[in-house]
């Protein structure tokens, strides 16, 4: 008896432990380009696309990719977070072992929207969440990628009571001319980014 009366227990505990994992699918998601197109919001004109590309620059090709998600009520924090995001590196045959330097940013300001946000009301940046060099989508397809980042900084951007977003931006500091580009909601369900949380 004192083996089921465990082996229930232990169920259950698991059973417990999984459902507390949720699936957060993006709300908002859209990039920016700078140069003469600065005041261009990519999120109206361009939505199945999300860009990263030589973040630092200000020029026609400089590109920052942001992605909003509602956090459920009364949720205070998160233990584990992890960003799952379709990525495809574009190939250069001039340098096929450069990989794609991919960073991801907390960011404070939620107040943006995917068909208004534009090079010229660039957010602010917070801070470095994760970062990951991706290799080349040598098949021209898109990596799914699954990047832990860190759920003490992430867990500093809502509150579980009136601010329940989470912004990131996915930026490209180490330019080497190696260039990215993402699948947006819009495109299709089955390929918007999501977070996992715990």
């Amino acid at each position: 008896m004192k083996k089921i009366v465990t082996l229930l227990t232990i169920a259950a505990f698991s059973f417990g432990a999984q459902s507390q994992s949720q699936k957060l699918i993006v709300k908002e998601d859209a990039f920016i380009q700078g140069g003469n197109t600065a005041d261009t919001a990519f999120g109206e004109s361009t939505p199945k696309n999300l860009r990263i590309f030589n973040s630092n620059a200000d020029s026609k090709y400089a590109r920052i990719t942001y992605l909003k998600f509602e956090t459920p009520k009364k949720l205070k924090s998160v233990d584990k977070v992890t960003l799952h995001i379709p990525l495809k590196v574009y190939k250069d045959d001039n340098q096929p072992e450069a990989t794609f330097n991919l960073e991801i940013y907390a960011v404070e300001n939620d107040k943006w929207r995917e068909l208004s946000i534009t090079w010229s009301g660039a957010l602010e940046l917070g801070e470095l969440v994760a970062s990951m060099e991706v290799p080349q989508s040598l098949d021209g397809k898109n990596q799914k990628l699954e990047i832990e980042l860190d759920a003490k900084i992430v867990s500093q951007l809502f509150n579980g009571k009136k601010d329940r977003k989470i912004t990131l931006a996915l930026v490209n500091s180490n330019f080497n001319k190696i260039s990215s580009m993402a699948p947006s909601k819009e495109q299709s369900p089955k390929v918007a980014s999501y977070l996992m949380i715990e």
